[in-house]
């Protein structure tokens, strides 16, 4: 049975907003870096006034940032309500109320006993120019959860959007730049690949990029070449764990949910399934009675579930992956009926073979594997057996043996009884292990992303020599190991010992210089 399917359609707009040329982007780079001094030296405190602004604006025209979304990602209204503008909205508080206190200089005194007069100060500061790089698959939220950190800590930001949703980072700078966040302080280039390696190859600071393991690679050297930090968020094949004392029901909705919203195609959704052997006959027909409810989005539809994939190549790579499985002895599973022009149906592959293509490579779209396994050994093994690590998700009636389970899974993220929702909680640092990128987006680690440190040490007296100074003598090496007692001896008499040569070290230098 050959998965081939009519080729997806393109829900993207005709004609992409300004779009830029690869010379447009050092002249983008020069006004930011301009503009980034005066952005800096406002304060945190009047760079978050701007974004509450942005917040506000983004609340009172949610329909409308929603419809856009929707119309062109391709996704249901309800998912770009909940899943991009709420997400937006969270993440923009979450980040006004820890921006003053994450932001603000730390001041603290040496705990080592030699450094007693120094005071330490370790100040936040922005990177200058960042490059935010963004996919088109949840077009508003992703850049919004990088753009909005990266502007409250002081940096200027060249947005690029997908060329697939431009219209999308068109309008997060929109509403941005009418909160008064100014117009050189946050640019947008739209265009292609060319531009975004235009972007990387320039006199950028820092670059945010999420996007494919393989231009994420590329990205990776470009900046390790010149030295300059990176955040990659890239591709995952997030196991889902189902053992033998799961709630079949409840495990067979949220990984229906997570697999096949936004059309499949979502970084952390469950892409492979590991089932104990008990359950997985139960769980199969869960799946299937809820896969065979589903809505697909067709000409007219009013309301649908499961949209057609946004890029129309990836319909021929998921049947090329289902066409492996099947003839390595899967079985193929679709919804009876007929399915509308241009919607790769959700497809369940059953009993799949370790080697198969879909468990070995990244499936973005409606495709789902499912694997039965004796125990949770070998499911951790299955699940820990590929190059990715961005999320997971175990489900267990159990919640210690879930935590356990959760302990030994190679993932930036594991959430028990749920699935997806990581990368939508604004507390949660966002981010793979392994081939599925590094740094994070989101959190508190999020905002630490946008920013570099600068620690200041002063002394409380301005003259007064180091005991560590040259002036060695031949006293030298005894005077330091007395103080070596002193400051960590085992007991009270051993430090009592280094009493009297330390306090020669500190005020008789041997032979002062």
């Amino acid at each position: 049975m050959s998965l081939a399917a009519s080729p997806a359609v393109s829900t993207t707009m005709s004609a992409a907003p300004g779009v830029a040329a690869d010379a447009d982007v050092p002249a983008a780079i020069a006004r930011a870096r301009v503009a980034q001094r005066a952005w800096q030296a406002l304060g945190v405190d009047a760079r978050a006034r701007l974004i509450e602004r942005f917040r506000q604006a983004l609340y009172e025209r949610r329909a409308e940032v929603a419809e856009l979304i929707a119309r062109e990602n391709g996704k249901p209204a309800s998912e770009a309500t909940m899943t991009e503008v709420a997400t937006s909205l969270d993440l923009a508080r979450f980040y006004l109320r820890l921006a003053p206190d994450l932001l603000a200089p730390r001041r603290l005194t040496s705990a080592t006993l030699a450094l007693w007069r120094k005071r330490i100060t370790i100040a936040q500061e922005p990177h200058g120019v960042v490059a935010v790089i963004s996919p088109w698959n949840y077009p508003f939220m992703l850049p919004a959860g990088v753009v909005v950190p990266a502007l409250l800590a002081g940096n200027a930001v060249v947005l690029k959007p997908s060329e697939l949703t431009p219209s999308c980072g068109a309008l997060l700078a929109e509403l941005l730049h009418a909160a008064g966040v100014p117009t050189d302080v946050l640019q947008v280039l739209q265009g292609d690949g060319a531009v975004g390696a235009a972007l990387v190859q320039s006199d950028i600071d820092k670059v945010f990029f999420t996007g494919s393991v393989a231009t994420g690679r590329k990205v990776g050297h470009a900046c390790a070449e010149r030295f300059i930090p990176c955040a990659l968020e890239l591709g995952g094949s997030d196991p889902a764990i189902v053992c033998d004392d799961a709630d079949v029901e409840h495990a067979a909705s949220g990984i229906t949910w997570g697999r096949f919203s936004n059309g499949g195609q979502t970084c952390v959704a469950p892409k492979r399934v590991y089932v104990a052997a008990t359950v997985y006959d139960r769980f199969v027909a869960a799946m299937q009675q809820r896969v065979q409810s589903l809505q697909l989005k067709g000409a007219g539809t009013a309301s649908f579930d499961v949209g057609p994939l946004i890029q129309p190549s990836q319909s021929t790579t998921l049947a090329a992956q289902g066409d492996d499985a099947t003839a390595r002895g899967a079985r193929a599973w679709r919804a009876a009926g007929t399915h509308p022009e241009g919607v790769f149906p959700p497809t369940l592959l059953l009993d799949v073979p370790p080697a198969a293509r879909a468990l070995c490579e990244e499936t973005f779209g409606p495709l789902l594997p499912i694997v039965r396994v004796r125990d949770d050994a070998e499911a951790i093994a299955l699940a820990n057996s590929t190059p990715f690590g961005l999320s997971a998700s175990v489900w267990s009636r159990n919640r210690a043996r879930a935590r356990a389970i959760a302990a030994q899974l190679q993932a930036g993220t594991v959430v028990i009884n749920d699935v997806t929702l990581v990368a939508g909680i604004a507390e949660v640092p966002h981010g793979g292990m392994k081939a599925s990128g590094a740094g994070r987006a989101h959190g508190a680690m999020g905002l630490e992303e946008c920013v570099r440190t600068r620690t200041v040490v002063d002394d409380l007296f301005t003259s007064w020599r180091q005991a560590w100074w040259f002036g060695y003598g031949a006293d030298s090496a005894a005077r330091g190991d007395a103080y070596v007692r002193l400051a960590h001896g085992p007991s009270i008499l051993a430090r009592l010992s280094g009493v009297s040569k330390t306090l020669q070290l500190l005020f008789r230098p041997e032979r002062p210089i």
